[in-house]
C-alpha cells in the first residue's frame, strides 16, 4: 500500500518538476524537500480521512437511532404508550445498534410479549454468553471453568404495577440514551458493565391502564381531580390479569409473569437490580437507603452500597433541585419484593418510588397548586436510572468481588443457626411437589437425607417446640451449606427477627407453615444421600374387563384436581360419609367413588377417561369388581351420595377486594382447572343465583346486595363469606352468627362497665409519628 502511495507521489512530483525545469532557481535540494513535504501532507490527509470515516461511522450509528419520540410520532410524556409499541421500539434499537440485543423471555396470560434489551460494548455483547456463565460459575450456581473475565450485570426493571405507568416510558428513554451514547460516561459504562432493561414486568396491567386512560382523557389534559381520566374505578390496573400484585410474588412465583422473569433473571444473576415504582402524587421521590427493618441476612457491604447509591442519586437530584426522601416507608425485610429478593440473592436491590401513580395521568393538580406532569415523572426515574448505572460502574470491582464472596461464604460458613432442615417424606404429595417447585425456582438445593434411622434434637415447625426427629427413608434434606445459604435462612427461619415491629408487608412467611409441612430444623449437619429427589410417578393402567367402579382415598389437592377433571368430562362421582374397606383396602371418610352404573352415558370411554384423569392428576386408582363393602357402607348407600358437578360463582365489582377475587379466580382456573363465573355486583340483584350451587363473597361491602343474598341463602344456595362479607350474616337475626355476635357484644359491654369511664388511664395519647407508622401497615 505504501509503495503504491509513493509511486503516486513520485508521479505527481514529476509532473510538477516539468513545470519547474525551465526555472533558473530550481535546485535538486529543493526537489527532495518538496517531495518529502508532499508525502507528509498526503499521509496526513489519508490519516485524517481515516479518522473522519471512523468518527462518521460511530456518529452515524448514534444519529441513525431514532429517539422514542421520533419513533412513536409524539413527544414522550404527552401520552401513554401501548405496550406493543414499546416492544417494537426495543426491537428496533436492537436491530440498528451493535451495542444492543433484544431477548424475549415469555408471555403474559393475555398473550403479551415479555422481553428485555441487553446493552454493553460490542466486545461484551460478543462475549455475552461467556460473561453470563462466568457470573454463575463464581456464584457456585453453575458447574464449569471460570475463564477469568467477569463484569457486573445491572438490571433495571420498570412497571411491575400496571398503573405506575411512567416506568415503561422511562425505559425507552433510558435505552435510547445508552444506545446513542448521549450521556456523559456512557461509553465507559458499557465497556465495564452489562445493562439489562426490562421495560414492563406487567404488560397486561399496563395496557389495561393505558386503554382505560386514553378512552377517558380530554383532548387538553385535565389536571382536575374530578376528571374521569383520574378515576379509573374497579379493579384498577395495578395488578395482572388475575389481580395479583406481581411485586409481592418474587419469592413465591405463583404468576406466569414472575415465573418467566425470574427464570431468565437466574440465567444472569445480576449484581444490581433496581425496581422502579410510583407512589401517591403528593409525595416527592424515594431512593435508598431503605427504611427499617432490614432483614438480618443483608450484609454490611449491601448496607454500605445502599448509602453509596443514595449519595449518587442525591447528586443528580440536587443538581435539578428535585425533592426526595430516604430511609422512610419502604423497608427491606420481607422477601417478596423486587428489592429484597435480589438482596437475598447476592445483588444490590433497590426500590425507586416516584410521586405520581395511576391517579396522576398526564397532568395532575397538586395540593400546592403545582401541576405534576408525566414528563416530570419520567425525568425522575431517568435520573435514578443514570445514578444506578454510574454508582455501579464506579464500584464495579468491589461489586463483583463481594458478589462472589456472598455465595462462597454462604456455602462454607452459613449464618443460619439451623444447619439442616428435614422435610418428612410422608407429607402430602401435592405439598411436596409445590415445595420442590419453589426450591427449584429459588435455586435452593435439596436432596434425600442420609443418616437414616438416626435421631436428632430438632425444632418442630408445626408444634413450634424443641423436640426430636428420626430420619426415615424418603425424608428430604435442605442443608445450609450451599451457595443459597442466606436464601435458605430467609425461607426457613421459624421466627424472622426484625429491628422494628412494623413492616411494609409480611412479618412471617416460613415455608413449612405456608405449605403445612411436617418439618424439623436441627443445628447439626446431616449427611446427604445421592439421587434425584422426586415423588414416584403414579401410572395407572386401564383395568381389564369392565370394573364395577373405582375408588380413591382423598388425601389432598391432587384428588381435588382429579374430581375437577372428571366433572369437566361430565363424569358423576360419589363420596363416602363413613370409613370403609373395599377390595382389601381401607378408605377414609371423604373418599371418591366413580361407579360405572352412574356413568352409562360415557359408554366405552368410561375407563379411559377415569384412568387418564387419574394419571394426569397423579392419583392412585383402586378398581373394584363389586360395590359391596367388606366393612362400612356400600357404593349405593345413602352414605355414599352422588355429588353433582357444582356450579360456582363469585361476586366482583366496586367495593369488593379485587385481590381476593383474583385469588379465587386464579385458584379455580389455573390450579384446579375448573370453571368459575365472575358476577358483577352492578347487576347482582337481577341475577338468578338459584342456578349456582355455591356463591363466594370475597371481603367487601355488600349493603346494596344484602336483600338479594339473604333471599337466595334462605332458598338453599350455599354461600362462602370471607372477612368483612361475614357481616351480612351477623346482621341477619335468623342466623346463628347473629346470635353469637349478640352474646359476645353483651359480654364485652358487661366487662366495660367494670371500668371507670372517667379513668384518665383509659385515654389514649395521640402521637403523630406513632399513627403515621401504624398507617404504613395498611399500605398496598
Amino acid at each position: 500500500m505504501n509503495f503504491r502511495h509513493n509511486m503516486t507521489v513520485t508521479c505527481c512530483i514529476t509532473q510538477k518538476n516539468n513545470a519547474f525545469k525551465h526555472q533558473p532557481y530550481f535546485k535538486p535540494a529543493f526537489k527532495i524537500h518538496y517531495i518529502y513535504i508532499l508525502k507528509m501532507s498526503l499521509m496526513k490527509k489519508i490519516l485524517t480521512s481515516i479518522l473522519l470515516v471512523v468518527f462518521f461511522i460511530q456518529n452515524t450509528q448514534a444519529q441513525d437511532i431514532k429517539s422514542p419520540s421520533e419513533f412513536l410520532g409524539y413527544e414522550l410524556g404527552t401520552q401513554f404508550t401501548f405496550h406493543h409499541r414499546a416492544i417494537e421500539y426495543f426491537k428496533y434499537v436492537a436491530d440498528v445498534s451493535p451495542l444492543v440485543k433484544y431477548r424475549s423471555y415469555g408471555s403474559t396470560y393475555e398473550g403479551r410479549e415479555l422481553g428485555v434489551c441487553i446493552i454493553s460494548s460490542e466486545e461484551n455483547i460478543r462475549d455475552l454468553e461467556e460473561l453470563r456463565k462466568n457470573n454463575l460459575i463464581k456464584a457456585g450456581l453453575l458447574k464449569g471453568e471460570f475463564t477469568g473475565k467477569q463484569v457486573p450485570f445491572i438490571w433495571l426493571s420498570y412497571n411491575v404495577h400496571g398503573n405506575e405507568a411512567a416506568g415503561m416510558e422511562t425505559a425507552m428513554k433510558t435505552l435510547y440514551t445508552l444506545a446513542s451514547g448521549k450521556y456523559e460516561g456512557v461509553s465507559d459504562w458499557l465497556k465495564s458493565c452489562v445493562i439489562v432493561i426490562d421495560p414492563c414486568q406487567n404488560p397486561d396491567g399496563r395496557d389495561s391502564y393505558a386503554y382505560r386512560y386514553n378512552s377517558s382523557r380530554n383532548m387538553i389534559p385535565n389536571p382536575g381531580h374530578d376528571a374521569l381520566e383520574h378515576n379509573q374505578g374497579w379493579p384498577g390496573a395495578r395488578t395482572n390479569h388475575y389481580m395479583f400484585d406481581l411485586n409481592r410474588d418474587w419469592t413465591w412465583q405463583t404468576q406466569a409473569e414472575t415465573q418467566q422473569k425470574i427464570a431468565y433473571y437466574n440465567t444472569f444473576m445480576p449484581q444490581v437490580h433496581a425496581d422502579f415504582h410510583e407512589m401517591g402524587p403528593e409525595s416527592s421521590f424515594f431512593f435508598a437507603p431503605g427504611a427499617d427493618p432490614w432483614n438480618e441476612v443483608i450484609t454490611p457491604w449491601q448496607h454500605e452500597f445502599h448509602k453509596l447509591m443514595g449519595n449518587g442519586d442525591s447528586k443528580l437530584f440536587d443538581a435539578q433541585y428535585r425533592l426526595y426522601f430516604t430511609k422512610e416507608n419502604f423497608d427491606l425485610f420481607c422477601p417478596s419484593f423486587g428489592d429484597t429478593w435480589p438482596l437475598f440473592n447476592g445483588a444490590m436491590g433497590f426500590t425507586y418510588e416516584q410521586g405520581g401513580g395511576g391517579v396522576s395521568g398526564i397532568q395532575y393538580k397538586l395540593d400546592d397548586d403545582d401541576t405534576l406532569s408525566l414528563s416530570k415523572r419520567i425525568e425522575g426515574h431517568f435520573l435514578a436510572s443514570m445514578a444506578t448505572i454510574k454508582v455501579s460502574y464506579d464500584n464495579r470491582d468491589r461489586l463483583v468481588s463481594e458478589f462472589n464472596k456472598y455465595f462462597g461464604e454462604g456455602a462454607k460458613n452459613p449464618g443460619f443457626e439451623y444447619k439442616s432442615v428435614i422435610i418428612k417424606g410422608s407429607n402430602e404429595r401435592s405439598s411436596l411437589e409445590s415445595l420442590f417447585q419453589l426450591l427449584d425456582r429459588n435455586q435452593v438445593k435439596y436432596s434425600y437425607a442420609g443418616n437414616v434411622g438416626k435421631k436428632f434434637r430438632a425444632f418442630d415447625y408445626l408444634n413450634k417446640t424443641e423436640g426430636e426427629v428420626t430420619i426415615e427413608k424418603g425424608d428430604i434434606l435442605i442443608t445450609s451449606f450451599q451457595p443459597q445459604s442466606r436464601m435458605v435462612k430467609v425461607m426457613f427461619e421459624p421466627d424472622s427477627k426484625a429491628s422494628d415491629s412494623l413492616s411494609y408487608d409480611l412479618t412471617a412467611w416460613a415455608v413449612p407453615y405456608s405449605y403445612n409441612l411436617k418439618a424439623y430444623a436441627t443445628t447439626e449437619q446431616i449427611r446427604a444421600e445421592d439421587g434425584n429427589v422426586a415423588p414416584e410417578a403414579i401410572k395407572n393402567s386401564i383395568a381389564e374387563g369392565k370394573p364395577y367402579g373405582y375408588i380413591v382415598n382423598f388425601t389432598g389437592f391432587d384428588e381435588l384436581k382429579f374430581m375437577a377433571a372428571l366433572y369437566r368430562k361430565e363424569i358423576r362421582i360419589r363420596y363416602t360419609l363413613k370409613p370403609s374397606e373395599i377390595a382389601g383396602k381401607k378408605f377414609e371418610r371423604g373418599s371418591v367413588i366413580i361407579a360405572r352404573g352412574d356413568n352409562f352415558q360415557a359408554g366405552e370411554k368410561f375407563d379411559q377417561i377415569v384412568t387418564d384423569a387419574a394419571n394426569n392428576c397423579q392419583v392412585r386408582l383402586v378398581a373394584t369388581t363389586t360395590g359391596l363393602a367388606e366393612e362400612g357402607r356400600d357404593f349405593g348407600s345413602d352414605f355414599s351420595p352422588v355429588k353433582k358437578k357444582p356450579v360456582v360463582g363469585i361476586l366482583c365489582g366496586s367495593e369488593i377486594q379485587s385481590s381476593e377475587v383474583g385469588e379465587f379466580w386464579f385458584f379455580f382456573e389455573r390450579e384446579l382447572n375448573y370453571p368459575i363465573t365472575l358476577i358483577g355486583t352492578s347487576y347482582a340483584e337481577k341475577t338468578d343465583f338459584s342456578k349456582y350451587d355455591v356463591i363466594i363473597l370475597p371481603g367487601g361491602n355488600y349493603s346494596k346486595q344484602y336483600d338479594t343474598i339473604i333471599y337466595y341463602v334462605k332458598k338453599g344456595v350455599k354461600v362462602i363469606a370471607l372477612e368483612s362479607a361475614g357481616s351480612i350474616f351477623s346482621r341477619e337475626k335468623t342466623t346463628a352468627l347473629y346470635k353469637a355476635v349478640e352474646t359476645r357484644n353483651a359480654e364485652t359491654k358487661a366487662a366495660e362497665k367494670k371500668e371507670r369511664s372517667d379513668d384518665p388511664k383509659l385515654l389514649k395519647k395521640y402521637e403523630y409519628e406513632v399513627e403515621r407508622r401504624y398507617g404504613l401497615t395498611e399500605r398496598s
